[in-house]
């Protein structure tokens, strides 16, 4: 077979992107399109539209990431679903929150960030037939981090909310698998579907979260990819995992 290999990448700090290779490139999006649909969740909590604390009934359970479609418990706080959706990336999690919203509000919402090649227009686990129809670029991930940790998007309260949450990730084999020996803390979020690898992150390099938003400490970092059958997922991890340590080390070795 074909032996091919497409990456993506962009790195920003809090001044500029200081690494891009094919980051307008556009990628079949997976579950990191899970993080703009908990933003709007949580921008309708902000506006006073829905409480984090309000019991959801599970709509119907889907295969793939999570646990609720193993569990009996038949409601979650939306608070809950965040988590579920974020930290292991659970899809019937996700799709439920879909309900809370539509995909022209959130797709809407995405627009209103400026991104032009992010969407969201299925649910996740549901017509696997098809052609994927959710996408994203390298750049419009680190765009939308980049406008959150401004505060452009969710106040600083539920900013430091999303990232207590993201920074609990238990899919860590990608971005931080290298760099998580050194004392920072790292946020992020993945994405897997057959013939793709990606994952989106923030490392935060001061002693907190709020402290390295507070200094503008902290570095943006989105590796997507696409891969032939003949690559092995765990290889392409890896490199993902490379190259990820190589610009933390170039931008350490830069600051210091």
């Amino acid at each position: 077979g074909e032996h091919n290999l497409t990456i993506g990448v962009c790195a920003t700090t809090s001044q500029k992107d200081i690494f891009k290779y094919n980051e307008n490139l556009v990628f079949p999006a997976a579950s990191l399109v899970k993080i703009p649909l908990c933003l709007l969740i949580l921008k309708k909590y902000e506006q006073g539209l829905i409480s984090l604390e309000e019991k959801i009934k599970i709509d119907n359970k889907v295969p793939g990431a999570g646990i609720v479609k193993d569990l009996t418990i038949e409601e979650y706080k939306i608070i809950d679903l965040i988590t579920l959706s974020l930290i292991i990336s659970d899809n019937t999690a996700s799709n439920t929150l879909i309900n809370l919203t539509n995909f022209q509000e959130i797709n809407d919402f995405i627009l209103s960030l400026g991104l032009k090649n992010t969407c969201i227009k299925r649910k996740f686990m549901v017509d696997l037939v098809s052609p994927p129809v959710n996408f994203t670029t390298a750049y419009e991930c680190n765009q939308i981090f980049y406008k959150l940790l401004k505060f452009e998007i969710l106040n600083a309260q539920n900013t430091l909310l999303f990232f207590d949450i993201l920074s609990k990730q238990h899919y860590t084999e990608k971005i931080p698998s290298r760099i998580k020996k050194f004392p920072i803390i790292i946020a992020n979020k993945t994405g897997d579907i057959e013939g793709i690898s990606h994952d989106t992150a923030v490392l935060f390099l001061d002693q907190s979260i709020g402290k390295s938003i507070e200094k503008g400490n902290y570095l943006i970092l989105t590796i997507l990819t696409k891969f032939s059958k003949d690559f092995q997922r765990e290889k392409v991890n890896n490199i993902i995992s490379d190259i990820s340590l190589n610009i933390y080390e170039s931008l350490k070795g830069r600051s210091e």
